[in-house]
């Protein structure tokens, strides 16, 4: 190899440590000023200021994700925003909410996807609010999203999707948990909701919302080593409170979804007790339920 050549490839090679070495600078600079700006929406009394400063922050961390490198940035000084990464490494995850008069929230959220050409971008609409949105059925883009908080994040190997955990404060009266599902395509672009999910061999639902009143504890959780999905068994607290999700709660039982051939299915009733502890009764047993509580239509947004 030529000295000349040696000093041109010697020459790339700094180029691009200094380049990349600029991106990073660029990001840290990006996270000190996007940081700041939540610290005054968190310290701000009231809701206009917090949507003004929040839609500056939003046009700032769109930004800041455009830059080269920001898929695997870690972004650590932003506490209240949530940051799911792949297993896989091709996917990243950000949502985040304001609250608003009279206990309802707006989110917000972006998404990055590596593709073979690039790193595609994202951003989150809310779309909570649209009437017109089968949940149980619809499958919907980026700016048609059921806005929730993303806390775990399933890779589905073989399947093209992944499954996501999210969390909704809803309103005063309820709170939301929902299974949601992403579709990647190779081209970066994204959607959400998928037919996946078997209930009865009566029912196929595109993703699982779960309403409960907004006191209770509500377990959501999956099982990698057996696949499956579990989570509280709702039920109302009275009889006649039936198909008012407000006054539904956990009754001590536990059901779930099993993924088996290339399907989650629903299965009723699970053993999850400590050995040395008797199965709790629950309050409406799941085997006499017509239906699972997850399938009532949810509650229409308070105004």
């Amino acid at each position: 190899m030529s000295r000349h050549l040696i000093f041109v490839l010697c020459g790339c090679l700094l180029g691009f440590s200094g380049f990349a070495q600029q991106n990073n600078n660029d990001l840290v600079q990006s996270e000190k000023e996007l940081s700041l700006l939540l610290n005054n929406i968190v310290a701000s009394q009231s809701v206009s200021k917090s949507d003004s400063l929040n839609d500056i922050f939003t046009k700032e961390f769109k930004k800041a994700l455009s830059i080269d490198g920001a898929l695997k940035y870690p972004f650590d000084s932003l506490k209240q925003v949530g940051k799911l990464f792949s297993p896989d490494s091709n996917l990243r995850i950000f949502t985040w909410n304001i609250p608003q008069a009279g206990g309802l929230q707006c989110y917000y959220g972006f998404v990055l996807v590596r593709t073979q050409t690039g790193v595609v971008l994202h951003q989150l609409t809310d779309s909570r609010s649209d009437k017109s949105i089968d949940v149980h059925h619809a499958q919907l883009s980026d700016d048609k999203w059921l806005g929730a908080l993303y806390y775990n994040l399933i890779s589905v190997e073989g399947e093209g999707y992944y499954i996501l955990f999210g969390y909704d404060y809803n309103n005063l009266f309820s709170s939301k948990k929902i299974i949601e599902v992403l579709s990647v395509k190779p081209d970066g672009n994204i959607s959400f909701g998928l037919p996946v999910f078997s209930v009865d061999n009566k029912y196929v639902l595109s993703r699982i919302v779960f309403e409960f009143n907004v006191q209770s504890r509500f377990t959501l959780q999956y099982l990698g080593d057996d696949k499956m999905i579990i989570f509280d068994h709702l039920s109302p607290i009275k009889s006649e409170f039936a198909g008012d999700p407000q006054f539904y709660g956990p009754d001590g039982s536990f059901d779930g979804f099993k993924f088996e051939k290339g399907k989650w299915t629903y299965v009723r009733d699970l053993d999850l007790r400590n050995p040395q502890r008797d199965k709790p009764k629950p309050v409406q047993a799941p085997e006499t339920d017509k239906e699972p509580g997850f399938l009532y239509k949810p509650m229409k947004v308070l105004k």
